[in-house]
Parts: C-alpha cells; sequence; structure tokens
C-alpha cells in the first residue's frame, strides 16, 4: 500500500438553513475538477452545467480573489484576466497550500441556479491508504440539491 496525503473537507451550502453539508476523504494529488465532481456526486446534482472555485483572502485590508475554472470559462466575461488558473492543472495541494486563518474557498456550481457551497479543510494526514478508497463521503445533513429550481430561493420553496 502506497502512502499518500489525504485532504478531509467540510462541504457546506453557502445561505440557507437547515444546514446542508458533506464532509469527504480525498487524495491531495487529486485535480480540483475531481474534487468538482466529487463534490456535485455527494450533493446530489446531476453535473450538466459548469463550476468553478473561489480562494480569496485579505491582503492588507483588500479582498484579494483567484478563481479555478474549466477552460470553457476561459474568458474576459467570467472574470478579469490575471486571476483565474485551471481546475484540471491545479491539484487540491496547489489550491489549499497557502492556507490560513484567513482564507475563504468557495465552490460554485451552476452559474445561473449560482450554488455556493463554502469549503474547510478539517484536516490534512498522510496515511497508507487504497486510492480505490478515496474520495469518500464521511459524514453530512440535509438533503441533496435539486438541480435547475433556482438556487437556495427555489430550494426553500419546494
Amino acid at each position: 500500500m502506497a502512502t499518500h496525503t489525504i485532504y478531509q473537507i467540510e462541504a457546506k451550502l453557502d445561505d440557507f438553513q437547515p444546514v446542508i453539508g458533506r464532509t469527504i476523504l480525498i487524495n491531495a494529488e487529486r485535480s480540483l475538477a475531481y474534487l468538482g465532481y466529487t463534490l456535485i456526486s455527494a450533493f446530489g446534482l446531476e453535473g450538466s452545467h459548469l463550476f468553478g472555485f473561489q480562494k480569496s483572502f485579505e491582503l492588507f485590508n483588500h479582498q484579494q480573489s483567484y478563481y479555478y475554472l474549466l477552460p470553457e470559462m476561459d474568458s474576459p466575461e467570467f472574470v478579469a484576466p490575471g486571476k483565474h488558473y485551471s481546475v484540471m492543472e491545479t491539484n487540491l495541494n496547489q489550491f489549499f497550500s497557502s492556507s490560513n486563518l484567513n482564507n475563504q474557498f468557495t465552490f460554485q456550481y451552476d452559474f445561473g441556479d449560482n450554488w455556493k457551497i463554502s469549503l474547510n479543510v478539517e484536516s490534512i494526514e498522510t496515511k497508507e491508504i487504497m486510492l480505490h478508497d478515496i474520495p469518500r463521503v464521511t459524514g453530512g445533513s440535509g438533503y441533496g440539491l435539486i438541480q435547475d429550481i433556482g438556487g437556495n430561493s427555489g430550494l426553500h420553496e419546494w
């Protein structure tokens, strides 16, 4: 068995009560795209919409954000030039590497419904593990999300 770095990530739907969340174990060597599809599956979504990640932090009292997007979104209409990276070419180690208390990590799915899920690294552990054992959802709360209902407001009405 090989040794791998494993992230335990808590993922919670923003601005919704009762809490809808999942706890996921995932290999740190995987790409952000892989994490994105893992989150889509964990929350019961279909995967038929675009998605991306945002890393935000405060620097000298100024909010700074970086976007990690699918290649289809690599255009100025989605994000300012120079502040975006590929989810295909960025792995979890790179994305979470500068993790500190001021960083905020967000997964965004379906830019029409605008599902936003906050990500928090709960633990990082290096251990011997079979990679077919992860990713794995180890905990959670709430039901899955319903696609194409208007995001949080549609889910409240459901």
